[in-house]
């Protein structure tokens, strides 16, 4: 087993990868659609929370890791701005080597600029205009490139062709700090964002099931057979959760908001050892394919719903999440039965327990809420798609 490996998601948390937004936000906050986000990403307002993120998991003693930081333990990071300066037209690239952070490297090589000098009437210059060819604004979200299972880092491939321009910067970040990733996904769709490990067994959520065709929504379900087949992991069980997409479509018109289907983890989360978050209607809706390791091959043991599995095979005891809550399943286990959760503010910005059932119940069972017992309020950066959980790249438990 690899020392960058996860056997359950509620081990303690040693180090975890994140990366706070820069310059290369704006893109993403002016064109949501565009950049997949669902709304706009005020870029100032989204650095400060992600900045109450990182000392919140300073605080808990997590080593975090700086996406830029790790990239600059190698050689990795000056490669790839040095290649993203020469292509921008940009002049004395050593100097600007020499003379950046590593912060402000990686947004030159993530914002991708170039610099076209302004002439005037007489042939002089007039200052330069900068251009941003499409940055990667969505590397905030840095669960979705990489799993990190029982057996070490999995390098995935995204669904989306705006988001694989993350792929090489991620596998470099890896190869900076010495982890070998042990798998690396092509020709099928993975993301981090629908797997949850848990001890004995493993959930990986994949495309949904209608009228016997397969729809692939973030991650298929060959990519979930070859993760099996090429040995990138290797629980007891390993079960491929059909997403339920037509329940999703149901309960949104019912209910009113947004889909939770994009990943697993938008509507399922483990919060300690036995005790499991998730959207109960959803969950019952949702078949998983259980896979037994006999061996070195994993073969069918049979397919029920994810409700059943997780609640009445495995022993857990479930919280339904309220129907209006937006994101009550991405929160970040920090150790068993600590969490760093979202919770909604008033129009104050303060919490109240009527409106945070999720994180009221989570107290209840005796789970340890970070920071001040509430959480962290969700704003800007949450426009993106994503919250706390779908922040973190977990880069080892124990």
């Amino acid at each position: 087993m690899s020392e960058y490996s996860v056997r359950a998601e509620w081990e303690r948390l040693s180090a975890v990868r994140v990366h706070t937004p820069g310059l290369e936000l704006w893109s993403g906050s002016l064109a949501p659609e565009a950049n997949l986000f669902e709304d706009h990403v005020p870029p100032e307002q989204a650095r400060r929370e992600h900045e109450q993120l990182v000392e919140t998991l300073a605080s808990t003693h997590v080593e975090v890791h700086r996406l830029a930081d790790d990239l600059a333990a190698g050689d990795a990071l000056d490669d790839l701005t040095r290649t993203a300066l020469e292509d921008g037209g940009v002049d004395r690239v050593d100097d600007v080597l020499a003379s950046f952070s590593p912060r402000e490297k990686l947004q030159v090589v993530l914002s991708r600029p170039t610099l076209t000098p302004e002439t005037t009437a007489d042939g002089g210059t007039d200052g330069a205009s900068m251009t941003l060819d499409a940055p990667i604004s969505n590397v905030y979200f840095q669960r979705d490139t990489t799993i990190v299972g029982d057996q070490g880092p999995i390098l995935c491939h995204m669904s989306k062709p705006i988001r694989r321009r993350e792929e090489p910067i991620v596998k470099r970040a890896w190869e900076a700090i010495g982890a070998e990733p042990c798998y690396e996904m092509t020709g099928e769709p993975l993301e981090g964002g629908e797997f949850m490990p848990a001890g004995e067994f493993a959930l990986l959520g994949v495309s949904a099931e209608i009228d016997g065709e397969e729809h692939v929504i973030r991650t298929s379900y060959e990519a979930g057979e070859r993760l099996m087949r090429d040995g990138a992991v290797s629980y007891d069980e390993f079960g491929l959760v059909r997403a339920p997409l037509e329940a999703d479509r149901r309960l949104r018109r019912d209910r009113g908001f947004g889909s939770r289907v994009m990943h697993l983890l938008g509507w399922f989360n483990i919060a300690a050892e036995g005790l499991a978050v998730l959207d109960a209607d959803l969950a019952e809706a949702a078949d998983v394919d259980v896979y037994r390791k006999r061996g070195d091959v994993y073969e069918h043991s049979h397919t029920t719903s994810t409700l059943e599995y997780v609640r009445d095979e495995k022993g857990f005891d479930v919280i339904d999440v309220a129907d209006g809550e937006r994101w009550p399943t991405n929160f970040l286990a920090i150790d068993d039965g600590t969490v760093i959760p979202l919770y909604e503010p008033d129009e104050n910005g303060s919490y109240r327990p009527e409106d945070n059932p999720t994180i009221e119940a989570l107290r209840d069972r005796g789970v340890e809420v970070l920071p001040d017992g509430v959480g962290i309020p969700r704003a800007a950066l949450t426009n993106g798609a994503g919250g706390l959980h779908c922040m973190t790249t977990p880069i080892a438990r124990e």
